[in-house]
């Protein structure tokens, strides 16, 4: 099987993906854009269960943002929810959050799926497909309606639910919210954008034992950045080491001590002294031997 290790322009939005030489350019393009998306959601999902876990559903947006005593002086009524036993600093959230047992469930359901689904995975070399993604949409699903079940007393505004009905509303701006639409979006690898209509075997050839880099990119875009020459590890070893042989040049040239001449072994006729008479003075004595 031939494994691709997917980019977009950031590092956090990376997986291995695995399929075969006889694969469609058209088909594997849509199966990336469509893992790319689930991904992202597994991880939207995961983000805003915790927040329901620790402080409850959102406010309804006339209220968000606005604190107690500001409340006090309007007709807002930013309790409306029911008395806060987990306040939101930032006042977004009701402050409301589900009994502790449950909170847990939460918590630890949003962590696992974010596990799942983490550029960790690639390190690791574990690929990703759209069936476990799914099935941690489906579990954490399943958390929330332990917690609300029918959504009860969950707003149809909080994020977690629209999230879970489909429901969600993309800015494009975040990381996490940047989905790609597979008609507006190439499919690069190794400078060159593979052409609809044909077949990964017509650029890779046939080995199934192959992994290539392939990056998505909209249309929009042009080409992706070329990979760099070195891998990150490599990288941030060279510049450990020529930053230990400068701070080493440094200590050399701040040492101006000569105090070494005077040592035996800094003796220019050192050699010259033990060759001739085996070290010993030489003394001359006219008519001696």
């Amino acid at each position: 099987m031939v494994i691709l290790d997917v980019k977009r322009s950031e590092k956090k939005n990376e997986f291995l993906y695995e399929t075969t030489v006889k694969s469609e350019i058209k088909n594997l393009l849509r199966d990336l854009c469509e893992l790319h998306n689930l991904r992202l959601k597994v991880l939207r999902i995961a983000v805003t269960m915790k927040e329901l876990a620790s402080h409850g559903p959102i406010r309804p947006e006339e209220t968000r943002g606005i604190s107690d005593s500001l409340s006090n002086v309007s007709e807002l009524d930013v309790n409306a929810y029911g008395q806060p036993t987990n306040p939101d600093e930032h006042g977004y959230r009701t402050g409301c959050p589900p009994p502790a047992e449950v909170a847990d469930v939460l918590r630890r359901t949003a962590e696992e799926a974010e596990a799942a689904v983490s550029v960790d995975l690639v390190a690791q070399r574990r690929t990703l497909d759209k069936d476990t993604c799914q099935m941690h949409i489906d579990n954490m699903r399943g958390a929330v309606m332990i917690a609300y079940p029918a959504f009860h007393r969950l707003p149809a505004y909080d994020p977690t639910r629209m999230e879970l009905e489909d429901r969600e509303e993309l800015d494009g701006v975040s990381d996490l919210q940047a989905v790609l639409d597979w008609t507006q979006t190439n499919l690069w690898w190794a400078g060159k954008e593979l052409q609809m209509g044909s077949t990964l075997e017509q650029y890779i050839g046939r080995n199934e034992k192959t992994k290539i880099i392939a990056k998505l990119a909209p249309k929009s875009a042009g080409a992706p950045v070329r990979e760099p020459r070195i891998d990150e590890n490599t990288h941030k070893a060279m510049l450990a080491h020529y930053y230990k042989k400068q701070e080493e040049q440094k200590k050399l040239q701040a040492d101006e001590d000569d105090s070494y001449l005077d040592a035996e072994w800094a003796n220019p006729k050192a050699l010259k002294d033990n060759l001739v008479g085996g070290g010993r003075p030489i003394s001359w004595r006219p008519g001696g031997r």
